[in-house]
C-alpha cells in the first residue's frame, strides 16, 4: 500500500510537471518578437527599388464566412492561452441561432434555428428546429470569459467541420452585423478605409511619381501572399510594411499582419527569389504624426461649437481597450503615449477655450474594463464614464473615439453593446440606418437629463484627409531616406 501511495504521488507530480512544461512551451513568447526584437532595432533606410505593402485588419463590406473563421482563429491563437485555446478549437457540433433572437443571455424556446451559412435544414433535410423539438439541440450559456457574451444552441448529432465557437462567431456576425444590424446589410469599414488609402497613395505619388504598392486584409492570407509576391516578382529590393492603424499592437501587427508578411517574404526568398535578400522596414503608426490629432480635435470642435454657453460638458476620449494587466508587454502600451498623451492635452486645451460652466476630460476604454477582466476597476470603461457623467450632473457627456477612422462591427455593435449597457432606449436588436458612408455616424441618448453623444470618427471629405495626411507622412518618413526615390520637382 505504501509503494502504491508513493507511486501515486510520483505520478501526480510527473503529470503536473508535464502539464506545466507543456503550458510553458505552448504559451512561450514569439521569437523573434516583431516589436521588441525587430521594430525597435530596425534600420529604416531603404535600398534599391522600393515597394509599399499596406496590410491590416478591416471588416469586409459583405459577409464572408472565411473572414470570420480566420479572425476567430487569430483571437484563439494570439489572445487565448493554452489549454484554453485547445478547448476553444473543439468541434462539438453545429452552432445555431434563432434568427430573430441571436443575442440572448438566458435560455429560451426558439421558433427557428439556422447555421452560419443561413441553412435552416441539416444535410439530412430535417429542419434544425425539428431536431430541437426532438431534444437533439441543447442551449449553451454565455462563456464566463467574455463580458456580456450571449448563449447559443448546439446540435451535437454530427461535427460541423469547424470549431463550434467559430461557428458561433460566424453565425452571429451573419445575423447581427450583416443581417438585422444594418438596414442595407453592409458594413462601411472597407469603403471608408479604401477612401483613406487611395488619398494617401495619391499624396505619395504626387511627390515621387508611381511607386509599386499593394494592399491586403490580414484576415485573408491568400490575398496577402498574392499581393506580396507581385511586388517581389516585380523586382522590389525593399518592402515597406504599413498598417492603417492609428496605434500598432501585437494583436493587430506584430503577431498578425507584419509577422505574417515577414514569413511570406522569407518564403519567397527561399523559393522564387533564389536566395535574394529583401530588406523589410515597418513604417511607424499614423498616430505618431500631427494630422491625426488635428483631425480629431477638429471633429470634436465641430461638436462643441453646437453646445450652449454655460453648459457642463464631459469628454470621454475612448480607445478599444485590452485586458492590459494580462498583457503587460503589449506593444500598444509602448506606442500609444506618443499619440494619446498630446491628444488628451489638446482636448483639454480645446474644452477650456469654451465658456462652459464645468468640464472634465477622461480617457476610457470600450472593452475589458469590466467585471471579468477588471474587477477592481483599475481602468475606466466608456460605460462607466457615461454613467458617472450622469451621476455628477453633467449636461453633456461626449464620447470621442481616438483610434478609429471607419465605422465597423466594433464601433457600431460590439462597443455600443458595452458602452450603452443599462441605458434606457438602447436595444441590441435595433436596425441602424446609415445610408451615407461619407458622413460621420453619431448616436445620442438621454440619461435623465444628461445628453450622451457618440461623436463619430474621421469620415468623409471633411475629415478623411487628416488620416490620409498622417498615413502618407508615416510612409514618407521611410521613403524620404531612399537614395533611389527622388521627389518630383514642383
Amino acid at each position: 500500500m505504501k509503494k502504491l501511495f508513493i507511486g501515486l504521488i510520483v505520478f501526480v507530480v510527473l503529470l503536473y510537471g508535464g502539464y506545466k512544461i507543456t503550458a510553458w512551451y505552448q504559451n512561450r513568447p514569439d521569437k523573434p518578437d516583431y516589436y521588441y526584437d525587430v521594430y525597435t532595432t530596425q534600420d529604416t533606410t531603404p535600398v534599391g527599388k522600393v515597394a509599399i505593402f499596406m496590410v491590416g485588419l478591416s471588416t469586409a463590406e459583405v459577409y464572408e464566412p472565411d473572414w470570420w473563421h480566420n479572425i476567430f482563429n487569430h483571437v484563439r491563437h494570439v489572445i487565448i492561452p493554452w489549454p484554453g485555446r485547445f478547448f476553444a478549437g473543439l468541434d462539438m457540433g453545429i452552432a445555431l441561432f434563432d434568427p430573430e433572437r441571436f443575442y440572448e443571455y438566458t435560455e429560451f424556446e426558439p421558433t427557428d434555428l439556422v447555421d452560419y451559412l443561413g441553412n435552416r435544414f441539416d444535410i439530412d433535410a430535417v429542419p434544425y428546429i425539428e431536431k430541437y423539438r426532438r431534444g437533439e439541440v441543447e442551449w449553451q450559456g454565455p462563456t464566463n470569459r467574455i463580458y456580456l457574451d450571449s448563449g447559443y444552441f448546439l446540435y451535437k448529432g454530427r461535427k460541423g467541420g469547424i470549431p463550434s465557437m467559430a461557428g458561433k462567431t460566424m453565425n452571429r456576425a451573419r445575423l447581427w452585423y450583416y443581417g438585422k444590424g444594418f438596414k442595407n446589410h453592409k458594413v462601411p469599414a472597407e469603403y471608408q478605409r479604401n477612401k483613406v488609402l487611395d488619398l494617401a497613395f495619391e499624396k505619395l505619388q504626387d511627390k515621387y511619381g508611381p511607386i509599386p504598392n499593394r494592399r491586403a486584409d490580414s484576415m485573408d492570407p491568400w490575398e496577402m501572399h498574392q499581393e506580396l509576391y507581385e511586388l517581389l516578382d516585380g523586382g522590389a529590393d525593399t518592402i515597406v510594411l504599413a498598417s492603417p492603424m492609428v496605434v500598432y499592437s501585437h494583436y493587430e501587427e506584430f503577431r498578425n499582419s507584419f509577422k505574417h508578411s515577414f514569413e511570406i517574404i522569407r518564403q519567397w526568398e527561399k523559393g522564387r527569389g533564389k536566395g535574394k535578400k529583401i530588406k523589410i522596414i515597418m513604417a511607424p503608426p499614423l498616430g505618431h504624426f500631427p494630422p491625426m490629432r488635428e483631425g480629431f480635435i477638429q471633429l470634436l470642435k465641430d461638436r462643441l461649437d453646437t453646445l450652449p454657453q454655460g453648459a457642463s460638458v464631459k469628454i470621454a476620449v475612448s480607445v478599444h481597450g485590452m485586458p492590459w494587466d494580462h498583457f503587460p508587454n503589449e506593444a500598444w502600451l509602448k506606442l500609444s503615449p506618443a499619440y494619446r498623451d498630446p491628444l488628451l492635452e489638446e482636448v483639454k486645451k480645446l474644452v477650456s477655450s469654451y465658456d462652459f460652466s464645468k468640464t472634465e476630460v477622461v480617457e476610457c476604454q470600450d472593452h475589458f474594463a469590466d467585471p471579468i477582466w477588471d474587477p477592481e476597476e483599475n481602468y475606466l470603461s466608456t460605460n462607466r464614464a457615461y454613467l458617472e457623467g450622469k451621476r455628477d450632473g453633467f449636461d453633456f457627456v461626449i464620447q470621442q473615439p481616438m483610434e478609429f477612422f471607419t465605422e465597423n462591427t466594433d464601433t457600431m455593435f460590439s462597443h455600443a453593446q458595452h458602452n450603452y449597457h443599462h441605458f434606457p432606449g438602447y436595444d441590441i436588436y435595433e436596425t441602424i440606418d446609415y445610408p451615407d458612408w461619407d458622413v460621420p455616424y453619431t448616436r445620442e441618448f438621454d440619461l435623465d437629463g444628461t445628453r450622451t453623444i457618440y461623436n463619430g470618427v474621421l469620415i468623409g471629405p471633411k475629415y478623411r484627409h487628416y488620416v490620409a495626411d498622417s498615413l502618407s507622412q508615416a510612409i514618407d518618413s521611410i521613403l524620404s531616406k531612399s537614395k533611389v526615390l527622388q521627389a518630383k520637382e514642383k
